[in-house]
């Protein structure tokens, strides 16, 4: 808990202008393992203030450990970002420097009251097969997402969902979410484990992998 102290001559910390916000990702699997990204921002604001939507994002994955020097690293392109702020279009942008990935878009001032940012953008590069992740006897592709802010995990596939496991520590995972109808839903409390922030959510689809890209793994 932090105290804030107010002294004779001294400052007031800054009133925080936020009373409450949630955020939902939708994640919608193609058969080839691409897939496109919704994060769903709704804030509450007490004060007119900016805000910002998006954040950063590592471009790579850790897959398991091979004999080699350093650990493989799945390396993931994102593109075509789009925003809206209470229905408007807002400008956003992809930033890459080194393996750091900034992703979203800023606000003008916003009145107090209710406001909804919405953030659109698209992940290719980020499947590899089953067996590359679980061993020769599985089938299947496996398809790794990152969220870029806390929130609900929703999630829609062109092909059967099997698995999801969250990772703390890659490569490691645990199965989490549940099925729900067609597809699978994580829930923000589950995207933390033992005080930890999920590194990567790790989903597995009944789809052929010789029917998608070859990855681009660093090794």
């Amino acid at each position: 808990m932090t105290a804030v102290i107010a002294a004779s001559g001294g400052v007031d910390a800054a009133p925080n202008p936020l009373r409450d916000k949630t955020a939902e990702h939708t994640v919608s699997i193609a058969a080839d393992g691409s897939y496109s990204v919704r994060m769903d921002t709704k804030l509450d604001l007490a004060l007119e203030t900016t805000w910002g939507f998006g954040g950063d994002i590592h471009d790579g994955f850790r897959l398991p450990d091979t004999e080699a020097l350093l650990p493989p690293y799945l390396r993931v392109h994102y593109s075509n970002p789009q925003g809206t702020i209470d229905s408007d279009p807002a400008e956003a942008t992809i930033e890459t420097e080194v393996h750091s990935v900034d992703i979203g878009f800023s606000t003008d001032r916003l009145t107090a009251g209710s406001h909804r940012g919405v953030l659109d953008y698209e992940v290719a590069g980020a499947a590899v097969p089953a067996a590359d992740v679980n061993g020769d006897q599985d089938d299947g592709v496996v398809v790794y997402v990152r969220p870029l802010d806390r929130g609900d995990l929703v999630i829609e596939s062109a092909a059967p969902i099997t698995a999801v496991d969250c990772e703390v520590v890659a490569p490691y995972g645990k199965s989490c979410g549940e099925k729900r109808g067609d597809g699978w839903a994580v829930s923000s409390d589950e995207l933390l484990r033992d005080s930890a922030v999920i590194d990567a959510v790790r989903i597995t689809i009944d789809a052929d992998p010789k029917g998608m890209p070859a990855p681009d793994i660093d090794s």
